[in-house]
């Protein structure tokens, strides 16, 4: 069957998908079914490692293929691996998925034919710096039957996952692995290095097992102002800042202000501007997406009583063509919300430019937080924050985030355990609030991008924490198992909770 009805979906959305177990999944969107590709070579066209030198990858061409082709009265994807060498750096890419995946998609699931031999595959890729690195699926094994059939294959972003240490830094020791909140490039489908024969692929879909939910929404006269941060009418940036927050290449931070060669990474440049929401100033923040490694933000003070941030906000990626399944064009936004203990004043200047370095001209990054310059320092009480939302390209929203929706990315000194434990944001803790722009997948990577910020406050919203949750968070950190594998000298790290399948 080609294509399934979303009635199932409806009834489950309906009934808020709390009843679902996690062996029952209910559909959220078609991914690829290759029946709008051309018959022939799909993508690469055969199975590709980016570290392989041009030479060793034109000899991959004889062991593995990968192509669309009729099946049925529609198409799938055939792919053959005929010599073990076509994973010589273990992992196998048969293809790459574009779409981003909603907050409630908590797996991928395909169908799967195996013609002959052992196919074990699974999907996952590049994270976000701050994030996991890489964070991947536990991978499926599907033996060849005497009569091959269709079976489906649910392969699960929360658990069990595995991720490597490929660019950890700041998640070296992180009790945890996610992969949809965090995933930036696009989703990669694998197969194991102990794959050797032929299979058929089709209807590659996102699906709900009831562990993420949708983004919370809140009417106007359920958000009670707090406190607010920021709104620019008077003009001034003196509370926006730009910041560097890099896993190791801490060079950046000081070539912002030297300038002595061509920036891989440079800050935003920001500024206030009469073009919000009936003529109000804003501050803008534009300049070119570079990874997840710096970001722009502005200073306050905590809040007592608040649960959630408002803002308006508008991104203006007009060169990115990023999507979201079900849901068309966005533009994918992460927050970052910055904390310190209360009471006690973080000491920013202690991480901005030395004065040697200001009269050099810059501008360069206010701030450094790159993990190789601060991992070491005894004097630095603080955690960081997370969350992401699906942004509407070029118009104005008003996003209500709520704080049991972040989850602690970092966490050094006496803020330690806020991110060893997963433990919550507390609202009279916050320093600063920022934002990053924009992953691009598809689209002009290097093209400028402007986000305007207005109406930044501490609000107060119902609902609990439980409510307030989108992307799937481990519950408690002390309920996860790991276990850490070394192969061919890569080192992974492979988590699960009670009931899953223990790692291979």
């Amino acid at each position: 069957m080609k294509h399934r009805p979303f009635v199932f979906l409806c009834a489950c959305l309906a009934l808020g998908m709390s009843w679902l177990h996690a062996s029952e999944a209910a559909p959220l969107g078609m991914v690829e079914n290759f029946d709008s590709a051309a018959i022939g070579p799909f993508q690469k066209g055969f199975i590709d490692i980016h570290r392989w030198s041009e030479d060793f990858r034109q000899r991959a061409r004889a062991w593995s293929s990968v192509e669309v082709v009729p099946d049925s009265g529609g198409k799938a994807l055939r792919v053959k691996v005929s010599d073990s060498q076509a994973f010589a750096s273990g992992a196998g890419s048969i293809l790459r998925l574009a779409p981003y995946f909603p907050p409630e998609a908590d797996a991928l699931r395909l169908r799967l034919k195996v013609i002959s031999g052992t196919i074990s595959i699974y999907c996952g890729g590049p994270t976000a710096y701050y994030g996991n690195s890489d964070v991947f699926t536990e991978p499926q094994t599907i033996r060849v039957m005497a009569k091959p059939e269709w079976v489906e294959v649910t392969l699960n972003f929360n658990h069990p996952t595995w991720r490597n240490f490929r660019r950890s830094g700041f998640s070296t020791d992180a009790p945890r692995n996610y992969y949809n909140r965090w995933a930036q490039e696009h989703v990669g489908v694998f197969l194991a290095p102990d794959s050797l024969g032929e299979c058929l692929i089709d209807d590659i879909e996102v699906v709900t097992l009831g562990e993420g939910k949708p983004f919370t929404t809140f009417a106007p006269d359920q958000i009670e102002p707090v406190k607010t941060l920021a709104d620019f009418e008077d003009g001034k940036i003196d509370r926006a800042f730009t910041l560097y927050m890099a896993a190791a290449e801490a060079e950046w931070f000081d070539e912002s202000w030297t300038r002595s060669k061509p920036l891989r990474f440079e800050p935003m440049q920001l500024s206030v501007a009469a073009t919000g929401l009936g003529g109000r100033k804003v501050l803008l923040s534009k300049g070119r997406t570079a990874e997840e490694v710096h970001c722009a933000g502005v200073h306050t003070s905590g809040a007592a009583g608040a649960n959630a941030f408002s803002l308006n906000i508008r991104v203006e990626a007009p060169e990115q063509r990023n999507t979201l399944v079900g849901a068309g064009e966005i533009v994918p936004l992460d927050f970052l919300v910055f904390v310190a203990p209360a009471g006690k004043t973080f000491d920013w200047k202690s991480v901005g430019p030395s004065e040697a370095l200001r009269v050099r001209g810059g501008r360069g990054f206010d701030f450094n937080l790159t993990h190789r310059s601060i991992a070491t320092r005894t004097d630095l009480d603080f955690a960081i924050y997370q969350t992401r939302r699906y942004l509407e390209p070029g118009q104005w929203s008003q996003q209500v985030l709520p704080m049991a929706d972040f989850t602690c990315i970092y966490g050094q000194g006496t803020m330690r355990e806020r991110f060893t434990r997963h433990e919550p944001l507390h609202s009279q803790e916050v320093i600063a609030i920022a934002w990053l722009n924009p992953w691009c997948r598809n689209g002009r990577r290097d093209a400028t991008v402007t986000t305007s910020i207005d109406e930044l406050s501490f609000v107060k919203v119902p609902g609990s924490a439980s409510d307030h949750r989108s992307f799937w968070q481990v519950p408690d950190t002390s309920q996860m198992h790991s276990r850490e594998k070394d192969s061919s000298g890569v080192k992974t790290r492979h988590f699960w909770l009670p009931g899953d399948s223990p790692a291979r």
